[in-house]
């Protein structure tokens, strides 16, 4: 694992069909993460265990993920990690 990254499964349904991403731990107090981490929270609670599921497709949170300025200019916000 990353440092200062955490991993994402982003798709509707999750399980096989979801994208592994790793998110830059940076971004989750921006409000657009926010946003998706409420839509998160109203279809599958706050008791997730395990991976951080985001209930979206996959192109629009890369959309949404590459849409927000960066903090570090050193840091990738999003990487895909099919295999983490």
């Amino acid at each position: 694992m990353k440092a200062g990254y955490v991993p994402v499964l982003v798709g509707k349904g999750g399980g096989a069909a979801a994208t592994r991403f790793l998110l830059w731990v940076g971004l989750l107090n921006d409000p657009c993460m926010e946003v998706l981490l409420e839509l998160a929270a109203d279809e599958m609670g706050y008791g997730q265990e395990g991976v951080l599921s985001i209930p979206c497709d996959a192109d629009f949170f890369r959309r949404v993920v590459t849409a927000i300025p960066s903090a570090s200019a050193n840091k990738a916000n999003l990487i895909c990690c099919p295999n983490c």
